[in-house]
């Protein structure tokens, strides 16, 4: 009966241990993602070259848990609307593009037997545009378009009765601009043979056995 009762009190003993092991664990897992989280926010984007030539845009990621990410959409309701019918979001990008062209000028195969020159300036929340037209030709000075872009991926909903799906979707606030191409890829890792429930629930019992 001593014997008994004297497993007992270890066991408690390793159950406080643990429960306490884990909500320091906890915290500092909290405590690096926020400081992870602060660098992120910090860091500037960084622009190199590939072996292609093509520009590529590198920062830092931020880091959320679901709870936090439906926080920081609660005040953006552009990323709000973009991941409603995600169950479960799983990467989140919002980007912001400009489109820029200078000095492009095209003559005109045959000229216009009427002479004039016009200068044409138009801007909206989408383009600006600044040109000039006449016989000869057309000259584009600038011309510019804004994008806001929000990429998600995730498993989406596809009704009621039906298993959600791992979705990519991308929305640009641009109506000039359409995603022709999409072709998402997610590195899905294998748990580790001891994150198993095979090996997970057997351990368990066995040591619930020996204490």
């Amino acid at each position: 009966m001593k014997l008994q009762n004297k497993s007992y009190i270890f066991l408690l003993i390793f159950f406080f241990i643990g429960i306490s092991a884990k909500l320091y664990l906890e915290k500092v897992d909290i405590y690096k993602i926020n400081t992870k989280n602060i660098k992120a926010s910090n860091d500037s984007i960084k622009y190199y070259k590939n072996k292609f030539n093509n520009e590529v845009a590198s920062k830092l990621a931020f880091q959320y848990d679901l709870s936090q990410l439906k926080d920081v959409a609660s005040e953006n309701i552009k990323l709000k609307e973009s991941i409603k019918r995600f169950k479960k979001p799983i990467t989140v990008i919002e980007t912001v593009q400009i489109i820029k062209i200078d000095t492009l000028y095209i003559p005109f195969k045959n000229k216009i037997d009427c002479v004039f020159n016009e200068d044409i300036i138009k801007a909206n929340n989408h383009y600006s545009l600044s040109a000039n037209v006449s016989n000869i030709g057309f000259k584009i000075n600038n011309l510019t378009m804004f994008n806001e872009q929000t990429i998600v991926t995730g498993l989406k909903r596809q009704g009621l009765f039906k298993k959600p799906l791992l979705t990519t979707e991308i929305t640009n606030t641009n109506p000039y601009i359409r995603q022709t191409k999409i072709n998402p890829i997610v590195i899905v890792y294998p748990q580790r043979i001891y994150e198993k429930w095979f090996v997970t629930i057997p351990v368990g019992f066995v040591l619930g056995k020996l204490f």
